[in-house]
């Protein structure tokens, strides 16, 4: 059975694989390029794998990721 795990900055866990979060207007520019196995649709947000990016864009975007729901928690 698989099993679907979201953490606070919706960052998706799927059998021990990370998959990141981005919307259909914020997709990387080679999108297109990633096997298609590794890209999950749900609703609004596309998940795609993290092997498909290096290690350096991902701690980025991970803190960038963080650093967005910090602040969407704080303006009210």
């Amino acid at each position: 059975m698989l099993k679907l795990k979201l953490n606070q900055t919706k960052i998706l866990k799927l059998n021990n694989q990370t998959y990141l979060p981005f919307l259909i207007h914020n997709l990387p520019k080679n999108y297109n390029k990633f096997n298609t196995l590794n890209i999950i649709k749900i609703n609004t947000t596309i998940y795609i794998n993290s092997i498909e990016f290096t290690k350096t864009f991902i701690n980025k975007y991970i803190d960038l990721l963080n650093y967005s729901n910090i602040n969407n928690n704080n303006i009210k």
